[in-house]
């Protein structure tokens, strides 16, 4: 029970900087709403009911953060080895590609296979796009953030074109693949709602990668790394490897994001699969202060704006921008409040746990 009591004394000032941020940036979005002649405590009341407390809207919520909270992990793995997942959009669209080509080439075997096959394809085609960026990093030292970003264009255009090609649906009005297989969607978990499966993988991936992080040498190596790669590589670990599974993970658990897109909501490949969640991602990751939890919590948060978004704007007269302005002031407060309230990592201890002069 102490040592319980402990943890929670320990993580309770990690969440300050962030719950200051979001509550600032609710303020001055507020303060915009009352510029523009809005009411904004109708606005927020109207936004946050729709997307919390209503069945449809709830669902409509977890919907949006199933592609949100993988992605996240993504970047948040990656950002603990020391790297800059720049391309989590990208890789969104080749996970949705591996997904489709699963759903639509493999036909006649029932959903209990045919669901993780599809995601595993999700799951490798995202996961070799973060691989190739990791291993340019690792062993030719280019820049993952110029690597990663730049993918995102090869990505993007390599989707359009086999959806206006090899991948078109029959007389299809708009570049978009035919519906994949019935076995190979994601069942809905809220009946009457757009609420699948997605969520239960992303919840279940989250929950895998606290595991891997705090309770395996995999997340000991990927801090060392991250804190200081030179006395990680002088205690015996292979920064290279490090990176690149880093990346390559990074970039699956985005794939994934993308598979849940086409194999739980859209059933199709479509030229546009996601509206920006690889770079809302990057918010995400970097508000949660490296916890897999402040990642649940915070997509969870990003969802509910997007999700009730529409409803404040119907209700309230807000327009839907204002929600795309609260999450950039959020992420800007938060720089500012690590700035202020946050003091600096001692690097030292990194660097004495992995000395050989401490092993005996």
């Amino acid at each position: 029970m102490r040592q319980i009591f402990r943890q929670i004394l320990v993580i309770i000032p990690s969440l300050l900087p962030p719950v200051v941020a979001i509550a600032s940036a609710l303020l001055v979005g507020a303060g915009l709403m009352l510029v523009a002649g809005a009411n904004p405590i109708a606005a927020y009341t109207a936004l946050f009911q729709e997307s919390l407390s209503t069945y449809f809207g709830f669902g409509n919520t977890l919907t949006k953060m199933a592609p949100l909270l993988l992605t996240s992990l993504g970047v948040l793995v990656a950002l603990r080895a020391g790297q800059f997942n720049i391309g989590g959009e990208g890789q969104i669209y080749m996970g949705a590609l591996g997904s489709a080509i699963a759903g639509l080439s493999i036909k006649g075997i029932p959903a209990l296979i045919h669901v993780p096959l599809a995601l595993l394809a999700g799951f490798l085609f995202g996961g070799i796009w973060g691989l190739i960026p990791g291993y340019l990093k690792a062993v030719r030292g280019v820049n993952e953030v110029i690597t990663t970003l730049l993918l995102n264009y090869i990505a993007f255009n390599l989707v359009s074109y086999l959806v206006q090609g090899p991948l078109m649906a029959p007389n299809a009005p708009s570049p978009y693949s035919s519906i994949i297989a019935r076995s190979a969607q994601l069942p809905i978990i809220l009946s009457g709602s757009l609420a699948h499966a997605g969520i239960l993988v992303g919840l279940v991936a989250a929950g895998v990668l606290w595991v891997l992080l705090q309770r395996s040498p995999f997340g000991y190596r990927t801090a060392a790394v991250g804190m200081n790669p030179i006395a990680a590589r002088y205690g015996g670990i292979s920064v290279q490897r490090t990176i690149m599974l880093v990346m390559g993970l990074a970039g699956g658990l985005a794939g994934l994001a993308g598979a849940s897109e086409v194999m739980g909501l859209k059933f199709r490949l479509f030229e546009q699969v996601s509206p920006g969640y690889g770079f809302d991602a990057i918010a995400i990751a970097f508000l949660s202060r490296g916890s897999v939890l402040g990642v649940v919590l915070t997509s969870l948060f990003f969802s509910a704006l997007r999700s009730g978004a529409n409803v404040m704007q119907r209700s309230a007269g807000v327009p839907v921008t204002i929600v795309f302005a609260i999450q950039g002031l959020t992420v800007l407060f938060v720089a500012i409040s690590q700035r202020w309230l946050v003091k600096p990592p001692q690097r030292e201890s990194i660097v004495q746990k992995v000395s050989p002069a401490n092993e005996s």
